[in-house]
């Protein structure tokens, strides 16, 4: 999990992806409906994944947040990423799926240790940071890349969380999956799992 001081500007590849089911697009936060729907697809993906792909538990990572899912970590195949973005768009309310797995050789133990080192210390500066509404965003890092999901409130805010994540040391890529609050595709309706395309 490397090692050095990187900028924002250098290393936080911002990706915008996705959907959601808000009445009002403005607001970043999640409703009480948004969040027990999103703990429910969460459940139900952890629980099918568990079941069709070995060793989900020490390899894949999970977050949703409005409906949208992001899954990071490493496979030992093509197919089985492709299956785990399958059964993702299986399940009933998801809106997109940001599929970050890797067909890569699972992590060392330091490397993990290291992950949940980064992870936790991007909580913290979440917390303290007072322009960031730290429960807007859900973090997961692999081999020393941060993936970010979430709502930012504005675009300075955006690359705000970005280059928090980005001069934590061992960052190696920030990659950030997170939408302005504003962006229309928060209000796209769920996708039928047969007009979904598996990355």
């Amino acid at each position: 999990m490397p090692r050095r001081l990187l900028t924002a500007a250098a290393l936080a590849t911002l990706t915008l992806s996705a959907c959601v089911q808000q009445p009002q697009p403005f607001h970043a936060g999640r409703t009480v409906g948004t969040t027990l729907d999103d703990t429910s697809i969460q459940l139900a993906l952890n629980r099918d994944m568990q079941q069709a792909l070995p060793h989900f538990i020490t390899r894949i990572g999970t977050e949703v947040r409005e409906g949208r899912v992001l899954i990071v970590g490493t496979v030992e195949s093509p197919t089985q990423r492709l299956e785990a973005s399958r059964i993702a768009w299986q399940i009933r309310g998801v809106r997109d799926v940001v599929n970050e797995l890797k067909v890569e050789d699972p992590q060392s133990f330091l490397s993990y240790a290291s992950d949940s080192r980064i992870s936790n210390q991007m909580r913290v500066r979440l917390l303290t940071a007072n322009s960031v509404k730290a429960g807007n965003y859900d973090i997961e890092t692999v081999k020393g890349t941060v993936y970010i999901l979430g709502i930012a409130r504005t675009q300075e805010e955006l690359e705000h969380v970005a280059y928090l994540a980005a001069t934590i040391s061992g960052v190696k890529q920030v990659v950030s999956h997170a939408l302005l609050a504003d962006d229309p595709r928060r209000l796209e309706r769920p996708r039928h799992a047969s007009t979904a395309t598996y990355q």
